[in-house]
């Protein structure tokens, strides 16, 4: 059974009808622990808040943004009763509220309605794991990506299977004696291109445990048992390889870049992909520094 034929069977017959989202506005950090606390006695499901926030540099780590007042969404299964807006206000009587009728879908089985195999490049498809594989495919990569960030169809995980197979192709006689490390390696797509192109020791590493697990899932989906998922961080790796493939955004890559370039060997290449056009300037300028220092 895969990840999402068992996540669906728990998820058979109970999608509940509509549900009933508040947003209540104005709230300062007393009036919300006080209505946190509250909110469950008239029969919500969940609350969550809404948090404003920026992200002022590349590293990509959203700074939260504290206010002396913020909202709340709060949900329920029903329309809430009046008695809870008379709670509200004697807790909060300057607060706002609006009352949102929402749709409840399975989000799964509506995303996988829109999931279809697809050419990834030259002979390589993306194929879910839920789908007949094409006629016109000869080379089936199969993905279940659970939890876990990549299923082939983002233009930088495009571009870096372009590397992949080109580097392959351009090197017939030599990948078969290459090792490949696949950084932030996802459902593990680039790691199981680059071992159906011929690179003989394949790893990839990831910081998500859940990621991992999916990946190593996929793996043994694709009969590619020798490729490695390791559990170490890319600092911790104390090891070489002939082709570093990173496929993250710009400004992880920047905090990672001494690393990138210790894991590669001598002559060796260095393939990093989800660096923004208006930054790339940037970007190169920080990868010249570190290179400079070594």
């Amino acid at each position: 059974m895969t990840y999402f034929e068992a996540y669906l069977g728990l998820l058979e017959n109970e999608v509940p009808p509509n549900y009933f989202r508040v947003r209540l506005r104005g709230l300062n950090t007393i009036e919300e622990d006080v209505l946190s606390s509250l909110v469950f006695d008239f029969g919500a499901s969940g609350i969550s808040e809404v948090l404003a926030y920026a992200q002022p540099d590349l590293t990509y780590e959203p700074k939260i943004l504290y206010n002396r007042a913020h909202d709340v969404d709060i949900f329920f299964p029903q329309s809430p009763s009046s008695e809870f807006f008379e709670a509200v206000k004697s807790i909060s009587p300057n607060v706002q509220w609006e009352i949102h009728e929402e749709e409840s879908k399975d989000w799964l089985e509506e995303w996988k309605k829109g999931f279809k195999p697809f050419s990834l490049v030259g002979p390589y498809w993306i194929v879910p794991s839920w789908e007949k594989v094409p006629d016109t495919c000869k080379k089936a990569i199969f993905i279940d990506p659970g939890m876990a960030f990549g299923t082939g169809t983002h233009a930088t995980t495009q571009m870096a299977a372009y590397f992949v197979h080109k580097l392959a192709e351009q090197t017939k006689e030599m990948t078969q004696a290459m090792s490949f490390l696949d950084v932030g390696t996802g459902t593990a797509i680039l790691a199981m291109l680059a071992k159906m192109s011929g690179f003989d020791e394949v790893v990839g590493i990831e910081i998500d445990p859940e990621a991992r697990r999916v990946a190593r899932e996929n793996i043994k989906l694709n009969g590619l048992n020798s490729i490695s998922i390791s559990d170490l961080a890319i600092e911790d790796l104390n090891k070489k390889f002939d082709v570093v493939i990173a496929n993250i955004i710009d400004g992880v890559l920047i905090q990672i870049r001494q690393d990138l370039l210790s894991c590669v060997n001598p002559g060796g290449a260095l393939f990093l992909t989800g660096i923004l056009t208006e930054r790339d300037n940037y970007f190169l300028r920080s990868l010249s520094k570190t290179q400079d220092s070594k």
